[in-house]
């Protein structure tokens, strides 16, 4: 199982920059709309989320059939590959990005997984016209793009994405994960995927902005031939009672929401601001709740120990395709230890 979901070593005061979570944690009313929710786990919760999926539904402003409900957004990503294009069915990642889809994709036998690495002499921006002549050559069934990407926290705005699309076959299915949209000040694709009808498959995680990472709840919006071959390999049950109340809970607090918002553009550009006036470290740009950074000289791994050994934990980035060992990730944490991190780093990284 490849390496993703935080520190688990035996400080329990870690401070831990590895999890991309909101750092103003849950929404201050969710945790009394799960306690009444308990009253209800005496009985079984609908079996696909119905009365749930309507509610977002209109929320969202999309049909209910372009709807999903899963067991957090790696669920989905499963599902999509177990239900569709199964069959030696060739698939493309652009990279590094999360390494899930990989796993997903060869578990469940896609073949070729192409991967089109966006390098970092471009800051990880995608050069859209080899890749579209790559991908006009190689014919996958479905192209996945992370937006914003991670680690790299690169994002995309829907004209540049349409702009991409619309040069390939129309019958091309493109994975597009969403789930830092939030965070970022660019739109969505869903307006684009509706108006253009495309096969499209847009994936979002409740976990990240949200910070519900123990819940497991997250959904995806698609077309609806999409829609319906995961519901016909997705198991019952897939989201529990509380996870239910949830998605209807998160949505309400408007401030919440705005707060996470405004807080995240502000401390990200100062973060990002800190971490260049370090001479040894490079970082990129984000739209995201994180930073991409990496070592002049040294690995992150060895960086990680000294760390480590200060009470902090990062991410380091070598289990992802096209980043080299000086690269790690860090998230955007609240402003006091954001000042803890980026004051080990002035002392370690020269």
């Amino acid at each position: 199982m490849n390496k993703h979901g935080g520190y688990y070593g035996s400080n329990s005061k870690m401070l831990d920059f590895s999890i991309n979570i909101n750092p103003l944690g849950m929404p201050p009313g969710l945790k009394y709309d799960l306690i009444a929710g308990m009253d209800h786990l005496g009985t079984y919760p609908e079996v696909n989320g119905e009365s749930t999926l309507k509610r977002l539904a209109k929320r969202l402003n999309v049909p209910r059939e372009n709807l999903i409900l899963g067991n957090g957004a790696i669920d989905l990503i499963y599902l999509y590959t177990r239900s569709v294009g199964r069959g030696n069915a060739p698939a493309m990642i652009l990279v590094p990005t999360f390494n899930e889809y990989r796993r997903a994709l060869t578990m469940n036998g896609w073949d070729p997984v192409i991967e089109w690495e966006v390098g970092a002499l471009d800051d990880f921006r995608i050069d859209p016209d080899p890749l579209i002549q790559c991908i006009n050559t190689q014919k996958p069934n479905t192209v996945f793009l992370c937006n914003p990407n991670n680690p790299t926290g690169m994002a995309y705005s829907p004209d540049y994405i349409r702009g991409m699309i619309k040069r390939c076959d129309p019958e091309i299915h493109w994975f597009i994960d969403e789930s830092f949209i939030d965070f970022s000040s660019k739109e969505s694709c869903l307006e684009m995927m509706l108006q253009d009808n495309r096969q499209m498959i847009l994936l979002r995680s409740m976990t990240k902005f949200f910070g519900i990472p123990g819940l497991r709840v997250g959904y995806a919006i698609a077309h609806p031939d999409i829609i319906t071959a995961m519901e016909g390999y997705q198991m019952p049950w897939s989201v529990n009672a509380l996870a239910l109340a949830a998605v209807d809970s998160v949505f309400e607090d408007t401030t919440f929401i705005k707060e996470s918002r405004k807080y995240m553009v502000k401390e990200r550009h100062r973060v990002y601001m800190a971490l260049s006036k370090i001479k040894g470290l490079k970082v990129y740009p984000s739209s995201a709740d994180f930073h991409l950074c990496c070592l002049k000289s040294g690995t992150a791994t060895a960086l990680n120990e000294g760390l480590n050994a200060r009470g902090i934990n990062i991410r380091t980035c070598e289990d992802f395709a096209g980043l080299t060992p000086g690269f790690f990730r860090i998230a955007v944490k609240k402003k006091e230890d954001n000042d803890q991190l980026i004051a080990a780093l002035s002392e370690m990284v020269k």
